[in-house]
């Protein structure tokens, strides 16, 4: 495989990626991200067939013969699942790829130099949501490809379609799973073995972590030094917060409500601090990353995690156990909703490119049916992929579907709070920050939620929202 990779992990790394854009070394896989590839004998088939009856992929051709197309990505957004079928693009197109991958939380610092720099690489992502493109890349009219009526566009939903749009005009494309989207995964077997309950409220659900602690497991792994998973924990439920304040999103979108002073958000804020001071979270869990996440769970070391609902096919893979998994809704703030999220990683072709063409050609290529299932057979964790496609074979699990059954459907009608409210995601590193701050009593809960308004009215103002005028 050509592919080009370049992980930048060190921060002086960084400062000359700033300057001189980012060092690469070959390669054959994307070493900046480590997750289990490998795939089943019943993928793997899947994949043999499909590829036999597929008609859409093209024909070898030197049309771009020597190109190079460059890829600007956050760590976790493509990673091992997107390898095969960039090595068939390579190969089918004749052109080298050339993926600059970049720590979660340099990314968009990394991004924001780039684009205002006019060195932007063909093709760049964000995590996207009907409000992002907006407050993320400001003016894509500048910086972005029209996609507007692109043959691809009628495989994507019409909700994943809305966080590819600004103005009427299509820039993004979001090739995304329909799975329950950080959720409580916990360990089936184990539950059952000491006869604990699943908990539906946060007095059941404290009750339960001294119990699993009393037996030296850890009660709910977060992984803290990852920088971006623990706030899950508070964005997740935003239906609760809707429904304590109706209207509230509303307001957040118009101006007229803000997150400081929400009583149901310092109520949810002072759970967490609650639970991490009583050890729950495992120790040192804010210098814990999530390396080894299905590793612990295979060894019963955590009995409870957030997680995508198909991490349970990757704790299988991993570990060989035979244990069984179940999900259940985070309980905090006595949460009842479910975690609703038309948002998700979603790339974007750049106007800098020299190679417009072949990003089309590229955006073209994702959306074919025999790259959608290699994308999907190669994925780790995911089981499915949210398109218009009745020729992929999914590969949902039992699990998931028996969860997403056990949830009443007007439970499941509000967005999780930060694709749902106006400038909130742009700023998930930062809240994830000042809630470890908030962990460490160095600020206090309603700090965290004022520096959360203070940020979204500056993205606002960048934005020229007139509702923050």
């Amino acid at each position: 495989m050509k592919k080009k990779v370049a992980a930048l992990l060190l921060c002086v790394l960084m400062v000359v990626s700033l300057l001189s854009g980012c060092s690469k070394s070959s390669g054959t896989k994307d070493k900046s991200v480590s997750s289990s590839s490998d795939t089943t004998s019943e993928s793997k088939t899947t994949t043999e067939e499909t590829q036999n009856t597929e008609t859409e992929t093209p024909d070898v051709t030197d049309q771009f013969a020597g190109e190079e197309l460059s890829i600007l990505v956050s760590a976790g957004w493509m990673d091992n699942r997107y390898d095969a079928s960039i090595e068939r693009f390579e190969d089918t197109y004749g052109v080298t790829v050339d993926l600059q991958t970049i720590p979660a939380d340099q990314y968009s610092d990394v991004l924001q130099v780039k684009l205002t720099s006019a060195s932007t690489p063909d093709i760049f992502w964000i995590q996207s949501d009907p409000f992002a493109i907006g407050s993320q890349i400001v003016e894509p009219e500048k910086y972005c490809i029209d996609f507007t009526g692109a043959e691809w566009a009628k495989k994507i939903p019409e909700t994943r379609l809305q966080s590819g749009m600004y103005n009427g005009k299509l820039y993004g494309l979001q090739i995304w799973h329909n799975s329950p989207e950080y959720v409580m995964l916990y360990n089936k077997t184990l539950f059952e073995e000491n006869g604990w309950t699943i908990p539906k409220t946060y007095a059941e659900l404290k009750d339960l972590c001294a119990k699993i602690a009393a037996k030296d497991i850890t009660p709910w792994f977060i992984p803290g030094a990852d920088g971006w998973q623990h706030q899950l924990a508070f964005f997740q439920i935003g239906g609760v917060y809707e429904a304590a304040t109706p209207g509230l999103y509303d307001g957040l979108n118009n101006n007229t409500a803000t997150f400081a002073g929400n009583e149901k958000m310092l109520e949810v804020l002072g759970q967490f601090k609650e639970l991490s001071d009583a050890g729950y979270f495992g120790e040192d869990w804010i210098g814990t990353d999530s390396t080894n996440m299905s590793n612990e769970f295979g060894d019963r070391n955590v009995a409870m995690a957030m997680a995508n609902s198909s991490f349970i096919k990757q704790i299988k893979d991993d570990t060989g156990t035979a244990d069984e998994f179940g999900l259940f809704l985070i309980p905090l703030g006595d949460n009842d909703t479910f975690p609703t999220n038309p948002g998700g990683p979603t790339m974007f072709g750049s106007t800098a490119s020299k190679h417009p063409d072949l990003v089309k050609a590229f955006f073209d290529f994702c959306t074919q049916t025999e790259t959608l299932q290699e994308i999907l057979d190669n994925s780790p964790q995911y089981t499915n992929l949210d398109v218009i496609d009745d020729q992929l074979q999914q590969h949902w699990l039992p699990e998931e579907e028996e969860f997403m059954s056990s949830i009443p459907k007007e439970k499941m009608q509000t967005g999780v709070l930060q694709t749902a409210t106006k400038y909130t995601n742009s700023y998930w590193m930062d809240f994830g920050a000042d809630m470890i701050a908030f962990c460490q009593d160095s600020i206090e809960a309603n700090d965290v939620l004022k520096n959360m308004d203070t940020n979204r009215a500056e993205a606002a103002k960048v934005a020229k929202d007139p509702n923050w005028k």
